[in-house]
């Protein structure tokens, strides 16, 4: 994706919460009036389940100094921008304005730099290890769970990380050298780094980021040997944070590496299942949530993608509980794990009769996802199909799923909804699109048909907006 064109870089009336400073710098603090440079990440918080809270979507940016400040975008700002996922670990320019109560922060503006030479873009490829670091807060005692669980759930075995995530990439990835580190004491209660813990209060995610790295230090090099350190780092803590579970990614520079570390903040309820840590991941390598067509603030309503729904619909493990499903087809897409024979995109003017197979099969010489472009937008359709096979094995039902994705919000890729009103949750049949249905776009007349089913997939007919009027005149006439 191209990034934001430079006449759209100013953005207005952005709201901050409390910087965090790194390493020395951590105690200095900022004041109105002034302009931080440096590198943004993107961080997503998840609540835990039956809390009832929100999900959360925050942005750091890391000055020259280690600096850091922590801000939430405006949905309205995030909707009136294209394509908010390509600034992740870009160079930008934040304009501070007040600081109406504590722990957060105004700003005047917002403007993109351009890229760096140490930032971390596009979609992964090869090996991908990531480093658990178990984390103690100084007055919880408490160990969860050993050192070889967590070092177990990197296995290259069903249940294991590394086999998700190969099965999730069709082997365009893999997470082999994946590592724990023994639990470490940080420097300060738990209260110190959360006021509230459990609640809605903000976190200081940077402090907790510093302190389990500096005292995991001794025990790992981050640098991975020298080869441009780990992929990522997940941080796991012996008691709640706040609302969140939380995943994106960290600026630093650790044993002599500086870029942007795909990080994660686990509390004890999210390292309980793998299906979290998953999700977790999954936004630390850049992916945002997903949605269903209800409409609510909920992005957590669709069973077919991991980056919704992460546990609901899922297949169990008996030590490391719910597993992650796969990712809908535009995230996968976007990560570039699909090959460019396996995607097929049918224009106003086309029509296609194709095949094409599930998610979850790891080899085909058929489509992965057909993308329909949207006449007069910069949306467009994904189809897919998904199977109740290997990690997919628990989903509502064997069906051609579709989605409407639009890069204007936070959850680009919603779920396609034909019943009306749409479910809360995406497993009934108005989502699951079966042998003799047809999809048609409410007011383009794109039509999607799913003609049979095959061992592995579906066979569907595609007609753009303009084929579909052709056919429409030549039935009239």
């Amino acid at each position: 994706m191209s990034l934001i064109p430079l006449v759209t870089r100013i953005l207005l009336s952005l709201i901050f919460f409390l910087p965090m400073a790194t390493g020395e710098a951590r105690s200095e603090g900022f004041s109105s009036g002034d302009a931080v440079e440096g590198y943004l990440n993107l961080l997503w918080g998840d609540p835990q389940p039956g809390t009832q809270q929100d999900s959360q979507l925050q942005f750091t940016v890391t000055d020259e100094r280690g600096a850091t400040v922590t801000f939430e975008l405006s949905r309205e700002l995030i909707e009136a921008h294209d394509n908010f996922l390509d600034w992740n670990a870009q160079r930008v320019r934040v304009h501070l304005a007040d600081q109406p109560r504590a722990g957060l922060w105004r700003a005047q503006a917002l403007t993109f730099l351009g890229d760096g030479s140490v930032t971390q873009r596009g979609g992964p490829t090869g090996s991908q290890p990531w480093v658990s670091i178990l984390c103690k807060y100084s007055d919880i005692e408490a160990e969860p769970r050993n050192l070889a669980y967590f070092q177990g759930m990197y296995a290259n075995e069903i249940g294991g990380l590394d086999d998700y995530w190969r099965k999730q990439s069709y082997n365009r990835i893999d997470i082999a050298g994946s590592t724990a580190v023994d639990w470490v004491e940080l420097p300060e209660p738990q209260t110190f780094y959360i006021p509230e813990p459990g609640s809605g209060s903000n976190s200081d995610r940077n402090a907790i980021f510093e302190d389990c790295t500096e005292a995991a230090d001794p025990f790992v090099d981050f640098s991975n040997g020298g080869t441009g350190g780990f992929s990522g780092i997940n941080m796991m803590l012996n008691g709640l944070l706040d609302c969140c579970a939380w995943g994106g990614g960290r600026f630093a520079t650790l044993d002599g590496v500086t870029k942007s570390w795909r990080t994660t903040w686990n509390p004890p309820w999210a390292f309980a299942r793998s299906s979290v840590i998953a999700h977790e991941m999954g936004h630390g390598f850049g992916l945002p949530h997903s949605n269903n067509f209800d409409g609510d603030s909920n992005p957590y309503d669709s069973p077919y993608d991991v980056m919704s729904s992460a546990s609901g619909n899922s297949i169990n493990d008996s030590v490391y509980g719910a597993q992650g499903k796969h990712h809908t087809a535009y995230h996968k897409e976007r990560l570039d794990w699909f090959a460019e024979s396996e995607i097929i995109e049918v224009t106003a003017e086309g029509s296609a009769t194709i095949t094409i197979d599930a998610m979850a099969v790891p080899v085909t010489s058929n489509y992965r996802m057909a993308r329909i472009p949207v006449p007069g937008t910069d949306d467009w359709y994904t189809v897919e199909t998904r199977k109740r096979i290997g990690y997919d094995g628990n989903l509502p039902g064997d069906a051609v799923i579709i989605s409407y994705v639009d890069t204007n919000r936070s959850e680009p890729a919603w779920t396609v909804d034909t019943d009306s009103p749409p479910a809360d949750y995406a497993d009934t049949e108005g989502s699951m699109f079966r042998v003799g249905e047809v999809f048609v776009d409410p007011s383009r007349t794109i039509t999607v048909k799913v003609d049979a089913e095959t061992d592995d997939g579906f066979i569907v007919t595609i007609n753009g907006a303009e084929a579909m009027l052709l056919f429409q005149d030549r039935f009239e006439d």
